[in-house]
């Protein structure tokens, strides 16, 4: 298939489905064999279907919108890049020695001892859910990671038309819809003193029913840290957008500018440290994110506290506002994060789990 093709099929999914989401109606979006989505007027649209709409929405707009500016990416790529990152309102720029940094700033990784661990899970609204994991590991001057992100945006009957009815309503066919998008990041980072430079290679899949598309991109990122004291952290992601030029998947330039100061030292007992980043997102202008953290840490075991505000882009429904907080057991860290509003409507909670060896 073409790109020009993909992209005339995916606006024409877009067209339908959005008539199914304005009308309000269809129990589940119809799948038909010859490569049209189509839905049917039988009651009230099911909390299921929504979260499937949403996510066939942001893969068949993502084809459509090819060539568009300012238009949005897969949602595997929105989310943060780790557990403690959603807490802290999605900012990572300079967030230093965590796994999950190679979705970020793999530049991150650059402090990490020896081994990084990190994994993370979110249920989202409806049956949908991500689950992440990521790896750091130290080779002389050099850091090597790989992530993986998996969202799953749930199933749905599949219904085709009925024949008895000349078309107008549907039956099931004891099938299912599922709708779920897959990221890969493999990064590698050389360290230089205190400076950091690293890139990262992203493939990412996205698949509905019968439709997938595949997307290869980069990162690079760079970042400076003060030993234990400060870090500042600058990225640019997805650069040259989609490198596979026969694929419709628009993945936009995201650029971030981030900065973290520990105000006490983090290997005594109190901590404090704070986060400001300033993300650009092509052709949507840019997000302010500011963040805090501290707790009490005795003897390898305490808990860690910490919030953040994010100003939102005018066509984002997230919320301003995040929360979390961390159990800290010696090299075990349990995660957790809190959004009141995510990228499907309804409230999000994050648990991860770090391990720094």
């Amino acid at each position: 298939m073409t790109r020009h093709s993909s992209a005339v099929s995916a606006r024409s999914a877009v067209n339908t489905l959005s008539e199914c989401l304005v009308r309000g109606f269809a129990s589940t979006v119809t799948w038909y064999q010859c490569g049209e989505l189509r839905c049917r007027d039988s009651g009230r649209m099911s909390r299921g279907v929504r979260a499937l709409w949403s996510m066939a929405a942001l893969l068949v707009a993502s084809g459509a919108a090819a060539q568009t500016p300012g238009a949005d990416g897969p949602a595997v790529l929105e989310s943060p890049g780790s557990v403690r990152a959603a807490g802290l309102g999605g900012a990572g720029a300079a967030l230093m020695g965590d796994a999950g940094s190679v979705f970020s700033n793999p530049a991150g990784l650059a402090i990490i001892p020896h081994i990084s661990l990190e994994g993370g899970y979110y249920g989202a609204p409806f049956d949908a859910y991500q689950a992440s994991g990521a790896v750091g590991v130290r080779i002389r001057q050099f850091d090597i990671g790989f992530g993986l992100k998996h969202y799953d945006f749930g199933s749905e009957a599949e219904v085709v038309p009925d024949p008895a009815t000349g078309g107008v309503t549907g039956m099931p066919t004891g099938q299912t819809v599922r709708a779920r998008e897959l990221l890969a990041a493999g990064s590698l980072i050389y360290r230089f003193g205190l400076i950091a430079f690293g890139g990262s290679v992203k493939v990412v899949d996205q698949h509905i029913a019968g439709l997938s598309e595949r997307g290869v991109t980069g990162d690079v990122g760079i970042a400076l840290a003060v030993f234990d004291i400060a870090a500042l952290g600058f990225s640019v992601q997805n650069v040259g957008d989609n490198w596979r030029g026969s694929s419709p998947m628009v993945l936009p330039r995201v650029s971030r500018l981030g900065f973290t100061m520990n105000y006490v030292d983090p290997q005594e007992t109190f901590r404090l440290l704070s986060t400001i980043e300033m993300q650009w997102r092509e052709g949507q202008g840019s997000r302010f994110v500011a963040g805090l953290e501290g707790g009490v840490v005795a003897a390898g075991v305490g808990v860690l506290v910490r919030g953040a505000y994010g100003s939102r882009r005018t066509d984002a429904a997230p919320s301003a506002f995040t929360v979390g907080g961390s159990l800290t057991l010696g090299k075990l860290t349990l995660d957790y994060a809190y959004q009141p509003v995510d990228l499907l409507g309804g409230g999000s909670q994050r648990v991860g789990v770090r391990l720094v060896l």
